[in-house]
C-alpha cells in the first residue's frame, strides 16, 4: 500500500502550466487563453442575465487586446488591492475578493478606452457578474487540467 505525505500531494496539484520547468512565457500565455475564454462566458453570462448589452466585447481583436490587459492589471493591481483591503477580507472571510475582482475589471474597462478597445461594462454590479464568471471558468479550467484533478488528499 502507498501512502502520500502532504508535499507530495502539494507537488502534484498544480497545472502543468504552473509547473518549474514551463517557460514564463507559456504560463502567460495559458492564463491569457484562459482569460479569452474566460470573457466569452462573462459576456454570455452578464448579457442573459440583463437582457441587454451590459457587458461587450466588440470583435476578436477587442478580445484578444481587453484580455491582455486584463491579465496585466489584475497581476498588479490584484496583489495591491487585497494588501490594502486586507482587514474588509479577513471579515468577510474572503468574499470581497469578488469586490476586488470587479474592480479590476472595471479598472481594464478604462485603461482599454485609452487605447482604443472597444470593451465596455456598464457598471459594478455588471462588472462583479463578469469577474464571478471569469474566476469560475478560471477554476474550472485550470481544476480540470491539474495532475490528479480527483484524486484524495491522504492514500491512493
Amino acid at each position: 500500500m502507498r501512502h502520500y505525505t502532504a508535499v507530495s500531494y502539494w507537488d502534484r496539484s498544480e497545472p502543468p502550466w504552473d509547473w518549474g520547468d514551463v517557460p514564463w512565457i507559456v504560463r502567460i500565455g495559458v492564463r491569457w487563453g484562459i482569460v479569452i475564454l474566460g470573457f466569452l462566458a462573462a459576456e454570455a453570462f452578464v448579457n442573459w442575465v440583463y437582457d441587454r448589452d451590459r457587458f461587450f466585447v466588440d470583435g476578436w481583436e477587442a478580445l484578444l487586446a481587453a484580455s491582455a490587459i486584463f491579465v496585466v492589471c489584475r497581476a498588479v493591481l490584484r496583489p495591491l488591492l487585497f494588501f490594502f483591503s486586507l482587514p474588509c477580507v479577513l471579515v468577510t472571510l474572503g468574499l470581497f475578493m469578488f469586490v476586488i475582482n470587479a474592480l479590476v475589471l472595471l479598472f481594464v474597462e478604462e485603461v482599454s478606452g485609452w487605447f482604443g478597445v472597444d470593451f465596455y461594462v456598464d457598471g459594478f454590479w455588471p462588472a462583479f457578474l463578469g469577474a464571478l464568471a471569469i474566476s469560475a471558468v478560471s477554476f474550472a479550467i485550470s481544476r480540470f487540467f491539474r495532475r490528479n484533478p480527483f484524486s484524495s488528499h491522504g492514500v491512493a
